[in-house]
């Protein structure tokens, strides 16, 4: 009877996974390699081309079909268009006719032997006191501009026509813009000197971005990495109650300026810097988690498996999963080149799957894999094989959610 018993569960879950009941989805977080022929003129160290318009939807048009080949679920362009994810939407407004130097990462202050090998390298914040970076800052009122718009329509249609091209319902595409937190984190304010003024001046212009991406029929991304790596970059000689305030006002304005976006088409990644730094300064998840699980979107995607966060899913156990949420944990460490097992991923995933279920599971990456344009850890092939192992993992897991659903009922 016991062997019949077990045989009939076998058949159930066989069943289940079948009827995809307990199918755990995949996606990434955004950023993907860029053409090398391409970086010149994605970077602006040449003048693009007459062609280079239609040869960046060509472009897409193939990184759409990489991710489809490689069986990822919910897509993007790769941030293809893009220098990096955070000036393209500054680009977009007015206000920002000031220098400041950017800020530096507690870690790599306090680490000089590893951060001195960074010497010369320029990117969005100061990776080294030997190497003087500036960004734009807040010089006066930030108003979104209709420049600004026409120029994020044209990455919208851009993206939308690769996708539909390739048969890709707009449903499954996502569109990454940054949060009004994030914006602060890189850009001071020379202006209102006043962090929660600036911020809310940021959100009303950044309304405009979120609603356009919105009504485009795409899925819209908020990236806040300032609800977690502003803590060591920003906020690095603040109290972690100061670093809290901020982050709720962060979320509240983020909310604010999501107001006329539904939830279930909003997503929002969280994580604490995608640098192969020491990140030994990373501010822990259980300090942030509650404020962060305030935000509006649906779906959450936070860093999980990179040596200081894959600890992190204890958290999980001590708190109440909203209704509602669906959880995006990073599987794929996007710092290494070393290729994820399929049955490690799996583990991974499950580690959620019991917590929250299956249902609330799809499988991500801890980052993205080329947050500025020409600047990866990883090489692209290997980018795609993890994507792949990534896609076989969450299968191994879908399936171990349906005999562990059989085994408790």
């Amino acid at each position: 009877a016991k062997l019949q018993s077990m045989v009939k569960g076998a058949r159930i879950a066989e069943e289940m996974v079948a009827k995809d009941l307990f199918r755990i989805a995949t996606t990434h977080v955004g950023s993907l390699p860029r053409p090398a022929e391409l970086l010149p003129y994605i970077r602006g160290d040449q003048p693009a081309p007459a062609d280079f318009q239609q040869k960046l939807a060509s472009a897409t048009e193939e990184l759409f079909a990489k991710q489809l080949d490689a069986g990822i679920d919910f897509v993007n362009d790769g941030e293809l268009g893009r220098r990096d994810y955070v000036t393209a939407a500054r680009n977009r407004m007015d206000g920002f006719d000031s220098e400041k130097a950017a800020t530096g990462a507690a870690d790599l202050e306090e680490m000089k032997e590893f951060s001195d090998k960074l010497e010369g390298r320029k990117g969005l914040l100061t990776l080294t006191k030997k190497t003087e970076v500036k960004n734009a800052a807040c010089s006066g009122p930030i108003t979104y501009t209709d420049a600004g718009l026409k120029d994020l329509q044209e990455e919208i249609e851009r993206v939308c026509s690769s996708a539909q091209a390739k048969g890709i319902p707009l449903e499954k595409v996502f569109f990454s813009s940054p949060s009004p937190g994030t914006l602060a984190n890189f850009f001071q304010d020379d202006y209102f000197n006043d962090h929660t003024k600036y911020v809310e001046a940021l959100g009303k212009a950044m309304q405009k971005e979120y609603e356009a991406i919105y009504k485009a029929g795409l899925t819209l991304q908020v990236d806040c990495p300032d609800l977690a790596m502003g803590r060591h970059t920003k906020f690095k000689d603040g109290s972690l109650a100061d670093f809290r305030a901020a982050a709720a006002v962060h979320v509240r304005v983020m909310n604010e300026a999501l107001v006329n976006v539904p939830a279930d088409r909003t997503r929002m990644h969280v994580c604490w810097g995608n640098y192969p730094g020491p990140h030994h300064m990373d501010v822990p998840l259980a300090d942030i988690i509650d404020i962060v699980l305030d935000a509006k979107p649906k779906y959450l995607s936070i860093e999980a498996c990179n040596p200081g966060h894959a600890h992190e899913w204890e958290v999980f156990e001590n708190i109440k999963w909203p209704a509602g949420k669906v959880i995006m944990p990073g599987v794929l460490d996007t710092t290494t080149s070393h290729i994820e097992h399929p049955k490690l991923i799996a583990q991974r995933l499950m580690n959620y799957v019991r917590f929250v279920g299956a249902s609330n599971v799809i499988a991500c990456t801890d980052c993205g894999f080329s947050t500025a344009a020409g600047a990866m850890n990883v090489p692209t092939e290997i980018v795609y094989a993890k994507l792949q192992s990534m896609v076989k993992g969450a299968r191994i897991a879908g399936e171990l959610a349906a005999k562990e659903a059989v085994g408790k009922a």
